[in-house]
C-alpha cells in the first residue's frame, strides 16, 4: 500500500507530533527576493512567502515607516512571480497564476495598494511582463495568445483591457523594454532555446519593422538586456564568441558588440545599471557563490569594485532612482533568503528584511564544503557536500542523501535549502554534484549532455559517490551501504534513471514533478516549450527510439529501490501522466512505490502547506529507508 494515497495529498497519519512539530518549523521558514525600490526612493517593494504564497510586500526605509512591513497584494491562493515598479509614481506591475499553472496574468497596484485591477483575463495563456513606456500609461508584454506554442509581442493602455498585437511570429518572442526615447520602439528577445537568443528592436511606427541587432553565427545567449542609459546602444549579458558570459554593450547601428567587462573562468550573472548611468552593479559566479562588483561603464575593470557581503548567492539587483543606494536578495546555506540594502553614502550594507527561521538558530544550519572529483573520462565536477554540524567520530557514519538539481540548464549554489538543513538535523549527510550540463562553468560543458550524451550526466552521480568513498576521512564518516537519491524536474529524472543504471548503489529515491518518458514529456509538455526541450533532450522523429530507450519507465524492471513520487496535477512542464506512468509501472512489478499528488500545485511544491505535508512525507519515507532505528523525532 502507499504511504499516502495516490488520489489526494490529504495525510499525515503515521507522523509523529514531534516530527511534525519540528518539519513544519524547518518548512515554514520565510524568505524575501526580488526587490524593487519605489520611485521616491522611501520603501522598497519585494515577493516573500509570509503568508504561505508568494505575495507583494514593501518596506519602509526612513520616517516613521522604517523596515516595517506593508503587504501589497492580496491573492488567497494564488502566487505572484514577478514584479516591476515604474519609474515616476507608485505603480507596480506584477504577474500572477493560479494552483501552479504558470498561466501568469498582468495586475496593477496604485498607491501602496489602495488600488488593484487587472489588465489581463485569458486565464488559459501566458503573459510575461515587458515594460512601462514613458509616459506610464502604456505596457509591453508577451504572450502565447495567438497560438500557444508561440510567443508575440504586445502593448496595451492601461486605461483599456484591450491589447494590441505588434509583433507575431512563430517563434518565441519576449518584449524586454521600450526605448527610454520613443514609445515606438521595442527591445524584445527571440528565443531559439535556452542556450541561443537573439536581439530585436521593434518599430512599430514603421509596420512593426523588427531588425535584429546583433547578428552572430554560433550560439549566443542574451540575458538583462536593457539600453544603455547613455544612450549609446544595449547592455546584455552574452557569451557571443566567448566561453564564459560577460557584460557586454551592443551598438545597434553599426551591428557591433563590445564587452565592457569579463572574467575568463567566471560567468557574470546578472548586472543592474544606476539611473544616472555612472555606475553598474554585477554579480559573478565563482564556483556557485555570488561576488558583488560595482564598475563604471566607460572604465570597466579598472574601474571595480568589491562590496562585502556574507558569502551566499546574490538575485535580484535594483538601485534607488538617486542612483544612491542598491537593494539586493541574499541567501546562503546558513542565511534563508532576504533583502540587503548598499548605500553608497556612507558604504554600508544592511539588512532590510528578517525573515523568520521559525526559531531556529542560525548557527545549527550546515555550511557544505567545496568538493571536486574527476569524473569518468577525466572531467572535473564540482559538488557540495553537507554534514550535520555536531561531527561523526566514526563510530556512527550517516547515510547520504544525493541532491540532483533540475534543469538540466540549472546550477546548484549554496543558496538556503530548508528540506536540505532539516535532513542534516535528523543526521544525514547530503552531496549535491553539478554534473555536467550544468550551468556556470562555461558553454562546453553545457553542451556536455546533450542529447545521445543524457547518460553520461548519471556516470557522473555514480563517479561521485565512487569518489566519495575512496576518501579515507570521509569513509569513515559515511555510510555507503545507506544511500538516497533526492531530485525534482530534470533532477527527478536523473533521480529515476540512476536507480534503474545502478540499482545496487541506491537505498531508496525520491522523484519531484520528474521525466519518467522523455517521448511523452514532449509530446506532451506544454507547447511553447517543445521545440526549446527537443534542442536538449532529442528529436522526437530522429531521436524516438534512443529517447526511448533511456526512459526510466522501459527500464523499470531493473529499478529495487523503494521510490516516493511527488507531483502536481496543474504542472505544464512535466505532465502529471509522468508520475503516473512510472508508478504505475513499478506497481506492476511489486516494487515498493508511494505516490503524492497535488491538486493545486504545478511544477513543484509553492505553497507552505503543500511544502509540509509532501516532504514531511518523503523525509519520513528516507529515515524508514535508511536509518537503522527507523525512528521518527519522538
Amino acid at each position: 500500500m502507499p504511504l499516502i494515497s495516490s488520489r489526494s495529498a490529504q495525510s499525515t497519519e503515521n507522523l509523529t507530533d514531534t516530527f511534525l512539530y519540528e518539519v513544519r518549523r524547518y518548512l515554514t521558514i520565510k524568505s524575501a527576493s526580488a526587490p524593487k525600490f519605489a520611485p521616491d526612493g522611501m520603501s522598497v517593494a519585494f515577493l516573500s512567502d509570509l503568508t504561505g504564497i508568494p505575495q507583494v510586500w514593501s518596506v519602509g526605509l526612513s520616517g516613521e515607516e522604517k523596515y516595517s512591513l506593508q503587504l501589497l497584494s492580496f491573492e488567497d491562493e494564488r502566487r505572484v512571480g514577478s514584479l516591476c515598479y515604474a519609474r515616476s509614481r507608485d505603480l507596480i506591475a506584477y504577474t500572477v497564476d493560479e494552483g501552479g499553472n504558470e498561466r501568469f496574468q498582468i495586475r496593477l497596484l496604485e498607491n501602496k495598494g489602495e488600488r488593484l485591477y487587472g489588465l489581463t483575463d485569458q486565464p488559459s495563456v501566458i503573459h510575461k511582463f515587458g515594460g512601462f513606456s514613458r509616459g506610464e500609461d502604456i505596457i509591453t508584454f508577451s504572450s502565447n495568445r495567438r497560438n500557444q506554442a508561440f510567443f508575440d509581442v504586445y502593448v496595451q493602455k492601461i486605461d483599456s483591457r484591450e491589447a494590441t498585437l505588434v509583433y507575431a511570429s512563430d517563434e518565441t518572442n519576449f518584449a524586454l523594454e521600450f526605448d527610454p526615447k520613443s514609445d515606438s520602439r521595442i527591445l524584445f528577445l527571440k528565443f531559439h532555446s535556452p542556450f541561443n537568443h537573439d536581439l530585436f528592436l521593434l518599430d512599430t511606427s514603421d509596420d512593426s519593422n523588427a531588425n535584429c541587432i546583433i547578428p552572430h553565427s554560433d550560439e549566443a545567449v542574451f540575458e538583462f538586456s536593457t539600453f544603455d542609459v547613455s544612450g549609446r546602444g544595449v547592455l546584455s549579458i552574452t557569451d557571443a564568441g566567448r566561453e564564459f558570459r560577460g557584460l557586454a554593450r551592443i551598438y545597434p547601428n553599426e551591428r557591433s558588440i563590445e564587452y565592457v567587462f569579463q572574467d575568463p573562468l567566471h560567468d557574470v550573472d546578472e548586472f543592474k545599471q544606476s539611473p544616472d548611468g555612472g555606475k553598474i552593479a554585477l554579480t559573478l559566479n565563482r564556483e556557485g557563490y555570488s561576488e558583488l562588483l560595482i564598475i563604471s561603464p566607460d572604465e570597466g575593470f579598472e574601474s571595480l569594485e568589491r562590496i562585502e557581503v556574507p558569502h551566499g548567492v546574490i538575485s535580484g539587483l535594483d538601485w534607488s532612482y538617486d542612483s544612491k543606494k542598491l537593494v539586493f536578495g541574499l541567501s546562503s546555506s546558513t542565511l534563508n533568503s532576504d533583502i540587503w540594502m548598499h548605500d553608497f553614502i556612507d558604504g554600508k550594507t544592511k539588512r532590510l528584511t528578517w525573515s523568520s527561521t521559525s526559531g531556529i538558530r542560525r548557527n545549527s544550519f550546515s555550511e557544505p564544503s567545496l568538493v571536486k572529483f574527476r569524473s569518468f573520462d577525466g572531467l572535473e565536477i564540482c559538488s557540495y557536500l553537507f554534514f550535520p554540524t555536531t561531527q561523526s567520530d566514526g563510530a556512527v557514519r550517516f547515510p547520504l542523501i544525493v541532491w540532483m538539481h533540475g534543469g538540466p540548464e540549472s546550477q546548484f549554489r549554496p543558496s538556503f535549502s530548508p528540506v536540505i538543513q532539516y535532513l542534516v538535523k535528523l543526521g544525514f549527510a547530503v552531496g549535491a554534484p553539478n554534473f555536467r550540463g550544468s550551468t556556470g562553468y562555461g558553454r562546453k560543458f553545457m553542451h556536455l549532455d546533450d542529447v545521445r550524451r543524457r547518460m553520461d550526466t548519471v556516470k557522473d552521480i555514480a563517479e561521485f559517490v565512487m569518489s566519495l568513498s575512496k576518501d579515507p576521512a570521509l569513509s569513515k564518516k559515511i555510510d555507503f551501504s545507506k544511500i538516497a537519491a533526492w531530485g525534482g524536474s530534470y533532477g527527478g529524472f536523473m533521480v529515476l534513471a540512476c536507480l534503474y543504471e545502478y540499482p545496487d548503489l541506491w537505498a531508496a529515491g525520491v522523484d519531484i514533478v520528474g521525466i519518467a518518458n522523455f517521448v511523452t514529456f514532449l509530446k506532451n509538455t506544454g507547447p511553447w516549450r517543445r521545440k526549446h526541450r527537443m534542442v536538449e533532450y532529442g528529436d522526437l522523429e530522429k531521436d524516438s527510439d534512443f529517447l526511448s530507450s533511456i526512459s526510466p519507465v522501459n527500464n523499470a524492471e531493473r529499478i529495487r529501490a523503494p521510490l516516493f513520487v511527488i507531483h502536481g496535477t496543474n504542472d505544464p512542464r512535466v505532465p502529471f501522466e509522468e508520475a503516473e506512468q512510472i508508478v504505475n509501472k513499478l506497481r506492476s512489478l511489486g516494487r515498493t512505490v508511494h505516490l503524492m499528488k497535488f491538486e493545486d500545485e504545478g511544477h513543484g511544491l509553492v505553497k507552505t502547506k503543500n511544502k509540509i505535508l509532501g516532504y514531511s512525507s518523503a523525509i519520513k519515507f528516507l529515515v524508514e529507508s535508511l536509518k537503522e532505528d527507523k525512528q521518527l523525532p519522538g
